[in-house]
């Protein structure tokens, strides 16, 4: 065993200098990288640097860590702002530090105040204080100032045995079992801890892979024939005047191709326009559809008369209109304007200021099937999809994630809609403009991918499915409450 109390007080900063190292190799194991593993000891680590630590020391070390988790993890922001967005890279440098440092803040304070307000067993930190604490955080996350929920730890977990709890609590739960695996690891360190971790540890895998033999949800009616288009357009050149029609041609050409589905769908902004600017070219293509009884979805930009305002939204042939609920911060909005305002002179993003549409919106009916639909990164909020569920069949999301190029972002944004299809039980069906566009299996499996980079059509015969997941049912509700209650326990026991 090593001598922890020499190790945590060391005098000259190295444990600093390694919880950033640390918190930098997090993204290791997301996708495209997939080395889960890394998150036990690297976890471990953090909970190690901050046992028995004055508030402040915890909450500097916890800040550090954060500032490489993220720092690393959300890198790929200097390719929308810069390259697409015109801002010069010294600002977009200091723009994605502040914003690492802004989430650093979630776990700083999570372990902060876990030091502060609890005096427990080294034991019970490890184990059941810091994962529970870390867990709270990570979900406030995802609220405060709308939120922004990248990169919770459960999600690099949809291909191991812990999928299996997907169903029951959740990504978020995932990462509370994961963070409870890390502590008992670190707590292994200590005495005879270590003849407690493992058994308990592999409990846990075994509960996760017979919990994933459970078909939560069941079949509705037959398979569904879609065709997927991923049109494959760069963000350079999309939105370039010339290359209007050309785009529209494409479309069509490529959907007329597969008059033989019974639903089409393309991605994000297929059209870089507005609804009232194609309506004899959507006229067409309704008779033909009409004739085939194929639906489309199609993405593009929707004015409202009355406001002048407008919306990233999705639309059927056949008028059904899904308003985006969740946007982007400073790509599709800014946040805090009379703080952060100025940013808006540095950034040239075309639909850079939009609104966003109502959380309660009708389900669009298409192919027999009500869709729940979710537009780029509203699939990153759990909450935003169960707004559909259960009465969606199937889920859809479409995204641009051409904006980030060909860096980990899509891969790590696939990897989000593979837990969203886990969650809920349902197909999740993602077409994208240049990848990752896949059909994602109830158990978050990937069915069919198209080559990132290039323009394919996947054509897949889909399963509906009905029913809810006990994650449906409570939603985070439970995760949140019992953490709450357990919190407040110890709080009162000062022991």
């Amino acid at each position: 065993m090593i001598n922890i109390q020499t190790f945590q007080n060391n005098p000259y900063k190295i444990i600093e200098l390694l919880a950033l190292i640390c918190g930098a190799l997090l993204p290791f194991s997301f996708s495209p990288y997939d080395y889960f593993w890394l998150q036990f000891p690297l976890i471990s680590f953090i909970f190690i640097a901050c046992l028995g630590q004055k508030p402040s020391v915890a909450f500097r070390r916890a800040f550090l860590f954060g500032m490489g988790w993220f720092g690393h993890g959300i890198y790929w922001l200097f390719y929308s702002l810069h390259y697409h967005g015109g801002m010069p890279e010294l600002v977009a440098v200091i723009t994605i530090v502040l914003l690492a440092a802004y989430m650093s803040l979630f776990p700083a304070f999570s372990f902060y105040l876990a030091n502060r307000l609890i005096k427990t067993s080294g034991f019970n930190m490890l184990v059941v204080i810091y994962p529970i604490s870390w867990m709270l955080f990570d979900w406030f996350r995802g609220y405060f100032l709308t939120g922004f929920p990248w990169l919770q730890i459960g999600i690099a977990h949809i291909d191991t045995y812990l999928a299996g709890y997907g169903p029951v609590v959740g990504g978020l739960g995932i990462g509370l079992i994961v963070t409870v695996i890390s502590g008992l690891l670190s707590a292994s360190l200590f005495k005879s801890n270590f003849k407690i971790a493992l058994p308990v540890i592999a409990v846990i895998y075994m509960s996760g892979y017979l919990l994933a033999l459970i078909s939560w949800t069941e079949a509705v009616d037959e398979p569904v024939k879609v065709s997927m288009i991923q049109g494959n357009i760069t963000q350079a050149e999309k939105w370039k005047s010339e290359n209007y029609q050309p785009t529209l041609q494409m479309y069509r050409e490529l959907t007329q191709q597969h008059w033989d589905s019974d639903l089409i769908i393309w991605p994000e902004t297929a059209i870089p326009g507005f609804l009232r600017r194609v309506p004899y070219y959507l006229d067409g293509l309704r008779k033909e559809a009409d004739d085939s009884d194929t639906d489309v979805l199609l993405g593009l930009f929707v004015r409202d008369d009355k406001t002048q305002r407008y919306y990233n939204s999705m639309v059927s042939l056949d008028g059904q209109k899904y308003l985006k609920r969740h946007l982007v911060p400073l790509g599709e909005y800014f946040p805090l304007r009379p703080l952060l305002g100025f940013f808006a002179q540095w950034v040239n993003i075309p639909m850079s200021d939009i609104d966003s549409g109502e959380e309660s919106q009708p389900l669009i009916n298409a192919a027999g099937q009500k869709i729940g639909l979710s537009i780029c990164f509203e699939d990153a909020f759990d909450r935003s999809v169960l707004l559909d569920l259960p009465e969606a069949t199937l889920l859809v999301n479409v995204s641009n994630d051409a904006w980030f190029e060909d860096s980990s972002q899509p891969w790590q944004h696939h990897q989000i809609a593979r837990m969203r299809a886990l969650e809920s039980g349902r197909v999740l069906l993602r077409v994208t403009n240049t990848g990752v566009s896949s059909v994602i299996d109830r158990d978050g499996k990937v069915l069919n991918i198209a080559r990132q980079f290039k323009r394919e059509v996947i054509t897949a015969n889909v399963q509906p499915y009905r029913g809810s997941t006990p994650y449906v049912i409570w939603a985070n509700y439970l995760l949140i409450v019992s953490g709450l209650l357990v919190l407040f326990v110890f709080i009162k026991t000062k022991k």
